[in-house]
C-alpha cells in the first residue's frame, strides 16, 4: 500500500496565464516560484525564505498551466478535479475572508458554513476559470496534533 503524507500540489488548467496569476498572486496571496511565460506558472504560498524561485526550485502548491479551450458548462457534471481546498489557521481568518472577496468583486458560492462531517468552516468560490476554491479552518480542539499518529 502507498502511504502519501499530504497533498504535494495541486495543477489547475487555466485559459488565460496571466489572468489567473493576478487572481491566485492578489487574491490568495501567492508566489510565483518559476514561470514559463504564455505556457505555466508554479505558484507557492510563500512558506520559502526570500529568493527561492526559478529554474530547479520552482517548489509549489499550485500550478497553472495555459490551456486553449475552456471547462465545458457541465464541468462539474463530468470526471475530474472538484475543487481545490486550502486551510487557514482558523474559523475567524474564513469567515474575514467572504468580505475580502467580495471587495474584490467575487461571489462568494457558499458559506460560510459549517462541515458537520469535520466541523470544518468553510466557504467556496471560483476563480476566472470556474475552478472552485474552497477554504476551510477546523473548528475541532487540538486539530491537528490530538488526532496524528505518534
Amino acid at each position: 500500500m502507498i502511504k502519501p503524507m499530504h497533498v504535494a500540489h495541486v495543477n489547475l488548467n487555466v485559459t488565460d496565464l496571466d489572468r489567473a496569476i493576478r487572481f491566485y498572486t492578489e487574491i490568495l496571496g501567492c508566489r510565483v516560484a518559476f514561470h514559463y511565460e504564455g505556457a505555466v506558472a508554479w505558484l507557492n504560498f510563500g512558506q520559502y525564505r526570500d529568493g527561492v524561485g526559478g529554474l530547479g526550485e520552482g517548489f509549489h502548491d499550485i500550478a497553472l498551466f495555459k490551456v486553449p479551450h475552456p471547462a465545458p458548462e457541465d464541468h462539474r457534471k463530468r470526471a475530474g478535479m472538484n475543487h481545490v481546498a486550502l486551510r487557514l489557521r482558523n474559523s475567524e481568518e474564513v469567515d474575514q475572508a467572504v468580505e475580502v472577496l467580495q471587495s474584490k468583486g467575487i461571489k462568494v458560492l457558499k458559506g460560510p458554513l459549517t462541515h458537520k462531517e469535520d466541523r470544518d468552516r468553510y466557504l467556496y468560490f471560483e476563480d476566472p476559470d470556474g475552478n472552485m476554491i474552497e477554504l476551510v479552518a477546523s473548528t475541532v480542539e487540538g486539530w491537528p496534533e490530538k488526532y496524528l499518529p505518534e
